[in-house]
């Protein structure tokens, strides 16, 4: 997010009675404050902001006895603040700093702890340091609790920094438009014993009131507890004014018998909030790389942007009267050719609703960037770059010959004839069942690939297979043949957008814009769970350098027992992009959806670029299942096997002496081969399992047994092709399932509806504690880690090496349904 100004009221109540040694935020309580705020209220609360922020705030008495200044920024829960603070002491004035760092942790069920280090150095005085604790809890989109402690275990109580302690409750009975807080504190004397004489109570009202987008009222009132009576010491008011991320305003604090409070601030709170909007906006999205299905927070990863929440951001802008069109950079990436259909899909959306779309290919194109590309009204290539689109192939890598060089033997079981993975070690090149699946799956790929740009282009599709047996061209040759409209340089592409728009437009890049998040969930909510990658039992793995990742069972399992829970999930939405895994593994995430289903909450799956195998076992009981045209999907079958080394050992001069008690006691040894009972034995249990998967498909689908024999036997079917056969029910993408989701929970089109995930992380001491190992380092180290060109280039071919690997690495799981390979368009 970029960075954003924080709605911060900045105060210095000396003249009420208040700690003066730390800016204050008037009308702002322990559970209401949000943001860099946060940092000197209840530095918890800093968790539910993530949005990068900056501040700059000054406060002062009617008199100017005391002036006060304070610059905060932060982000994602880290927040770093200066204040100094200028008083009239004795005639003379005297200037008073203060450096404070805050750190907060989101944890699971809307929970969060925060803490402030505050390094002070007091003019005339000996310089001390002061902490603060604080705990906060928003179980429900209407209500928050939290409790605080401040100045805890600092030597600053005899400098009138006392310690102090105090709980919140913040209310939101009309969502959005008004904000209700009520705080009870205690500031105890500098003497240990809380009754001394000095100790104080206090009861504090807060009210912020939003009655249009970008305007904002405050109030406030504080009371304090004398003899067992509540007093009026002072009451507060103020206005909040947003224009395009950036605001002022005004607070007054005034009481009977004191010197009146004036404070001044320049800040934002929400991104998005603006009472004026610019209404000629072109918002620019650079796309470098794959956007993630799930960003990996942490110590060595960047903080990207989500695969949905990119496809929102431009589902946004659709509606947003100020934005006159979309400039798309492509600097190359890797994506399954179903996932390159979602981004064109916005595209297109955009081009429809009248707002143009300006794609610059900075580094050239391939494949993908020409399919997305072609829904553009306008293509702009770099002079020197080329266009590759040469068309798709698929490389069918076979290790019978290599594992018979060294003396190993795979010897694997299936059900049934195109259930080809196991082919990949037992046969020296493609059975004819193979080629036949392949062969049609490319006729299919292909078809949508050129039909796909050919009404883009406003061509017939034999003009583009013309340009695609031409080879790769030159830019020279691209502009000539129609492929792209203009050569630009980087700095002549607003010289272009001006003439497409007719005149000047203000540029700004899209993952940078303020966007309406609000740190209060909202009250009616779609979960998105990811399978993505490699399914396996135990716990989801994001992966590593030279694996990608996997997805767990138990972490699925759990994630789905919390939407069943959770009563602000109305549906759920599984996106799944995974080419399959363990049949034990898939048969608990299957089971775990049949009773999501079972408490009334629908679930909708999403494919991605491939649902096959496992991928398709788990998606089969939903309620809906939605797939793009080019989604791999199907693949109904399953195997298991071994590797034999006794040639290998036996070569090598190896012996080994194998005792044993029971018939099948060595059947899964990597020595001793299958006999023809062991053979028997493990077919008859793939048989089983196939049994089981087809019952499975049977009834999520309501098909017949017969009719899902014809769809199985092991074979991959497009998105298309699968739809043709009732495999899936609609052709569209994550937006669309999404949509339906919303639709079948009974949500109205027009109501806000949050989208919510879940932590892989199951407890709160499993969220704990590596996000406080990413607190105790410095923030930039997060950007340590940064692939290199040639990772980004191998990280296709090193994922689809995983579902060659994974059985290998978890040979305790049995029975694989699973496909080995998978259709990436790969980076030029």
């Amino acid at each position: 997010m970029p960075w954003s100004l924080a709605p911060l009221l900045l105060a210095t109540a000396h003249a009420q009675g208040i700690d003066t040694h730390r800016p204050l935020v008037p009308s702002a309580g322990i559970a209401t404050e949000n943001g860099p705020g946060a940092l000197w209220v209840n530095p918890a609360n800093l968790a539910y902001d993530p949005d990068a922020r900056f501040g700059l705030f000054l406060g002062r008495t009617a008199d100017a006895s005391l002036t006060s200044t304070a610059a905060v920024i932060g982000s994602d829960g880290l927040s770093l603040g200066v204040h100094n603070r200028l008083r009239e002491e004795a005639g003379a004035l005297r200037s008073d700093w203060s450096l404070d760092y805050g750190s907060s942790v989101a944890l699971p069920e809307r929970l969060a702890i925060g803490a402030l280090v505050s390094w002070n150095f007091v003019e005339g005085n000996s310089n001390y340091l002061a902490y603060d604790a604080g705990l906060s809890w928003r179980p429900l989109p209407w209500l928050g609790l939290s409790g605080v402690a401040q100045n805890v275990g600092g030597a600053g109580a005899s400098l009138g920094a006392r310690a102090r302690t105090g709980a919140g409750v913040a209310l939101r009975p009309l969502g959005s438009f008004a904000l209700f807080g009520l705080d009870l504190a205690r500031t105890f004397p500098p003497d240990p014993d809380p009754a001394a004489i000095g100790a104080s109570d206090q009861a504090t009202g807060t009210v912020r009131i939003r009655p249009i987008e970008g305007l904002y009222l405050r109030g406030n009132a504080r009371a304090g507890l004398v003899d067992g009576r509540l007093t009026l010491e002072s009451v507060g008011a103020g206005i909040e004014l947003y224009l395009e991320g950036v605001g002022l305003g005004g607070h007054l604090d005034q009481s009977p018998d004191k010197i009146p409070l004036q404070v001044g601030w320049l800040g934002t709170d929400e991104p998005g909030e603006s009472l004026l909007r610019s209404g000629r906006r072109v918002p620019v999205l650079e796309l470098d790389r794959t956007p993630p299905y799930q960003p990996r927070g942490g110590l060595l990863s960047d903080n990207a942007t989500s695969w949905i929440d990119t496809l929102e951001l431009l589902r946004r802008l659709e509606d947003d009267p100020g934005v006159r069109g979309l400039v798309l950079t492509l600097e190359g990436s890797s994506m399954p050719l179903a996932r390159y259909r979602e981004l064109r899909d916005r595209i297109a959306a955009l081009e429809a609703e009248g707002k143009p779309v300006l794609v610059y290919l900075s580094r050239g194109a391939g494949n993908g960037e020409m399919y997305v590309a072609s829904a553009a009204s306008r293509i702009a290539l770099h002079p020197a770059a080329d266009v590759s689109l040469v068309g798709l192939s698929v490389q069918l890598t076979h290790l019978r010959g290599l594992l018979d060089l060294v003396g190993i033997e795979a010897q694997f079981v299936k059900r049934s004839r195109y259930k080809t993975a196991p082919e990949t070690f037992t046969h020296p090149k493609p059975s004819p069942a193979n080629l036949e699946m392949q062969e049609d799956l490319l006729d299919d790929l292909f078809t949508a690939l050129v039909e796909g740009i050919a009404s883009g282009r406003g061509i017939e599709p034999d003009e583009v297979r013309g340009w695609i047996d031409a080879g790769p061209m030159t830019s020279e040759e691209a502009l000539d043949k129609g492929l792209v409209d203009v050569l630009l340089y980087p700095d002549q592409l607003e010289g272009e957008l001006e003439k497409i728009q007719g005149g000047e437009v203000s540029l700004s890049k899209l993952l940078e814009m303020p966007q309406p998040r609000s740190p209060w969930e909202d009250p009616k909510q779609i979960a998105l769970i990811y399978v993505e990658g490699p399914i396996v039992s135990g716990e989801s793995s994001p992966g590593g350098l030279l694996s990608g990742r996997s997805t767990g069972a138990t972490s699925i399992v759990r994630k789905l027992a919390q939407a069943t829970r959770d009563p602000q999930v109305r549906a759920v939405v599984m996106r799944v992009d995974s080419p399959g895994g363990s049949s034990l593994a898939s048969d608990s995430i299957w089971r775990a959806v049949e009773q999501l289903k079972s408490k009334g909450k629908p679930v909708v799956v999403s494919m991605g670029g491939v649902a096959a195998s496992g991928g398709y076992y788990v998606a089969a009981g939903a309620d809906a299942i939605w797939a793009e045209p080019e989604t791999l999907t199907g693949s109904i079958g399953v195997f298991s096997g071994k590797f034999t080394t006794s040639e290998l050992q036996e070569a090598l001069g190896i012996t080994t002496t194998t005792l044993s008690r029971g018939r099948y006691a060595s059947l899964q040894s990597t020595v001793t081969p299958w006999d023809d009972l062991q053979r028997a034995r493990m077919q008859a249990l793939v048989d089983h399992t196939y049994a089981q998967f087809k019952e499975r498909v049977a009834s999520g689908r309501e098909l017949q047994p017969d009719e899902v024999e014809a769809r199985a036997g092991g074979r991959v079917w497009s998105g298309r092709r699968a739809k043709e056969m009732g495999l899936v029910d609609e052709l569209g993408g994550f937006q669309e399932a999404i949509a339906d989701a919303r639709a079948r929970a009974g949500l109205p089109a027009s109501s806000k509806v949050g989208l919510v995930t879940y932590s892989d992380r199951g407890s709160i001491l499993e969220s704990l504690a590596p996000a406080l190992a990413t607190r105790a380092l410095a923030p930039s180290l997060q950007r340590l880690y940064q692939p290199e060109p040639l990772l980004q280039r191998l990280q296709p071919l090193l994922n689809a090496a995983d579902p060659l690997l994974t059985p290998m690495l978890h040979p305790d799981e049995g029975i694989w349904m699973m496909d080995p390979w998978s259709m990436e368009i790969l980076p030029r």
